[in-house]
């Protein structure tokens, strides 16, 4: 049970805790500062679990990873969930049909066909010396025989021939569009998620789960799925910069990881 005076604290990990994977010390230092001052800290990512760096992971109390699909919380996973068989197979079928370049994100790999993994090792090669996601990204990757019988939470797509909000209406409405959690591009770029399950479902749970009011709740994030989580949360923290539908949540923006935001914001809440 939490004490009378203790916050939970939700934050996006790509463009708000991290850039590019890479943490700036500051941030490492005030999820420790938080945590030793009773707080409740956990990550709250797009990413599946495959693909967030362990070092990552091993900071915060818990995660909420594939854009709160699973919950996990001091050991214990409160939820997990997965694309219901049939709609699936369909979702599957419809990406190979029209030749997508793809990947079926689950817990413990990211599955793919051949030519997609290909196409990754080359797009995520880096041009300074630099990693960036490479690593935690090509190493999660693996070939499946039959991808129509992978259990999975959300799909990245990686090039599409058509935009991946017609996909998303090929589908029904079950499955909605929104922007790649770890990489940038334009329409035929993005990801397919269940639209039932968001961030805020994530940061609801862990809020019961713990005995506490929502407004007792942190939710720190920067983009377009982060718009949930910061609309139900007790404080909203937003990246400067954002997307106007986050903008509209925000009782605090700071600046992004470069600038030390996540420390930023810890220390203006008085949580450090």
């Amino acid at each position: 049970m939490l004490s009378p005076d203790a916050r939970i604290v939700l934050t996006d990990f790509d463009g708000t805790f991290a850039d590019y994977s890479v943490i700036p010390d500051a941030h490492v230092e005030a999820v420790r500062a938080a945590r030793e001052n009773g707080h409740v800290v956990l990550l709250c990512t797009g990413r599946s679990l495959a693909i967030i760096p362990a070092e990552a992971a091993a900071l915060f109390d818990g995660v909420v990873s594939s854009a709160g699909a699973r919950v996990d919380l001091d050991g214990e996973t409160l939820v997990d969930e997965v694309y219901p068989e049939e709609l699936g197979r369909r979702t599957v079928s419809l990406l190979l049909e029209h030749g997508v370049q793809f990947a079926l994100e689950a817990a413990d790999a990211l599955y793919a066909p051949a030519s997609a993994i290909a196409l990754m090792r080359k797009r995520l090669a880096p041009a300074d010396g630099s990693s960036r996601n490479a690593d935690s990204i090509l190493s999660a990757m693996r070939e499946s025989e039959d991808l129509t019988r992978v259990p999975f939470a959300k799909i990245s797509i990686w090039a599409s021939p058509v935009p991946v909000e017609e996909l998303a209406a090929a589908l029904g409405p079950e499955v909605r569009a929104l922007p790649n959690s770890v990489a940038t591009g334009d329409a035929f770029m993005g990801e397919l998620q269940l639209t039932a399950i968001d961030k805020a479902d994530g940061l609801r749970l862990v809020a019961e789960h713990l005995g506490a009011d929502l407004s007792r709740t942190i939710a720190v994030g920067d983009g377009m799925n982060d718009v949930g989580m910061l609309a139900i949360a007790g404080t909203g923290v937003a990246v400067e910069g954002g997307p106007a539908e986050l903008m509209e949540h925000a009782d605090l923006v700071i600046p992004p990881p470069s600038g030390d935001g996540f420390a930023v914001a810890l220390d203006r809440l008085g949580l450090i």
